[in-house]
């Protein structure tokens, strides 16, 4: 939702591109960015497959010019395409306070359309919203290329509500500013019509910027072939798709045995041989890079039997002997946290294990958000984690114990050390920024 800073006097919109894959949505962005006068546009930022295809998001600052003093910016978000990354489009979905749909106009694309505005309306069902009563236009896009469907059926098949529709193209750039023109004015008024009336609502629209906001924000000279602020990470795509994951869903990975993205794994596929007399069970499902390390932190047969009764300086004495702790991943701040967690869950205290993991990665992401140029922005649940290259449905499924934990729910062995290795994910993460 939208973020106000009344210091700075500045309004944060999340606006978020969603439509069928290879539909244009990315190419927008790039579109934008290009030609954007640079006072007003941020660093692109683009996690794709190695066949460019958005693999989690594109993501792009727009700075709007002051209204009535006060300044707006907007963060612009695409959604992957492809159908089994649609736990990402969930997470980069949260909080929109607006949506563009971009549509495919070509005839053979007519399907794809319509399934993704399904799935669009299931996930905000999923969130408790509808598309209705969110802000949101059409970009009918492709409209330079042949054997297209005419606006008025792309808008009987798409657009019931007949809110505002476009033909756009991404390629040449018809019609972009004049749609983000358009969703940056609804996205305002929806803001507007939520405050109370006491506060006033002067804000007004675009109208007062001479020109429009399009004319205030092209920039007229021709846009380089290649931006020198645009952020392109290429990342593997997972070795089988992804299903829509359950609000109940633990941190486990696609596929058992298999890397999450992004993780190194040794060419032995583990870190040392397998101890003897250590539960198997509680690794599943974790990287093979952590799962030597959940099985030692799984209460080891020949562990002191104060390692589980006593308070975390006795256990901590413990768990960092060699090969037995991950304190030395961590900077001299944080170690007293980790070992402490390591601690809670050895004690079987594994609640509290959660909500220390839990403030660990808030730290993690307020670190990694301030190397990332984005201090004094919303924290958007979908950038950071993003960003740090940590897959979408681990975080999701991290999510989801923490708030059980917090409800009093039950909190097993296996929650914890998933909870823990994501903690360990996401500290490597940032180290390598």
């Amino acid at each position: 939702m939208a973020s106000v800073n009344p210091l700075s006097r500045e309004l944060v919109f999340k606006v978020v591109y969603y439509g069928p894959g290879l539909g244009g949505k990315t190419t927008t962005l790039e579109y934008l960015h290009a030609t954007a006068k640079p006072e007003y546009r941020g660093k692109l930022v683009s996690l794709a497959t190695p066949v460019d295809r958005t693999l989690y998001f594109d993501f792009l600052p727009v700075r709007l010019p002051q209204l009535r003093g006060m300044n707006v910016r907007l963060q612009l978000f695409t959604v992957p395409g492809q159908v089994y990354f649609n736990a990402t489009r969930k997470l980069v979905l949260t909080g929109a306070d607006g949506i563009v749909f971009v549509s495919d106009s070509q005839a053979v694309r007519a399907d794809a359309n319509m399934e993704s505005m399904e799935n669009l309306r299931e996930n905000l069902a999923e969130q408790g919203r509808a598309l209705e009563h969110v802000p949101h236009i059409f970009q009918h896009n492709k409209r330079d290329l042949p054997d297209l469907l005419p606006l008025s059926e792309l808008d009987a098949m798409l657009n019931p509500s007949r809110v505002f529709s476009l033909a756009t193209s991404a390629k040449t750039g018809l019609g972009l500013y004049e749609g983000l023109e358009e969703i940056s004015a609804a996205v305002l008024r929806a803001f507007e019509s939520r405050l109370p009336d006491a506060m006033g609502r002067g804000l007004g629209g675009f109208d007062a910027i001479e020109g429009g906001l399009a004319t205030a924000l092209r920039d007229a000279s021709p846009p380089p072939s290649a931006p020198l602020d645009a952020v392109i990470s290429r990342l593997a795509p997972p070795s089988k798709p992804w299903s829509t994951m359950p609000p109940d869903s633990t941190i486990g990975d696609p596929s058992e045995g298999a890397a999450a993205p992004g993780v190194a794994v040794s060419p032995g596929g583990e870190l040392a041989p397998r101890s003897a007399g250590v539960r198997d069970p509680a690794s599943r499902g974790l990287p093979p890079s952590l799962r030597l390390a959940a099985r030692r932190l799984a209460a080891p047969a020949d562990a002191p039997a104060t390692a589980r009764a006593d308070g975390p300086s006795a256990a901590t004495r413990h768990l960092a002997q060699p090969g037995l702790s991950f304190v030395a991943l961590w900077p001299t701040a944080d170690r007293e946290a980790i070992a402490e967690i390591e601690a809670t869950i050895a004690a079987e205290r594994y609640a509290v294990a959660l909500e220390r993991c839990d403030a660990l990665v808030a730290g993690i992401f307020d670190k990694a958000a301030e190397l990332a140029g984005s201090s004094g922005a919303a924290r958007d649940p979908a950038t950071v984690p993003a960003l740090l290259g940590l897959d979408g449905r681990r975080y999701l499924g991290f999510r989801a114990v923490v708030r059980r934990a917090r409800a009093g729910g039950e909190i097993t062995e296996r929650d914890a050390l998933k909870a823990f290795a994501f903690v360990l994910e996401a500290r490597l993460a940032e180290s390598a920024i």
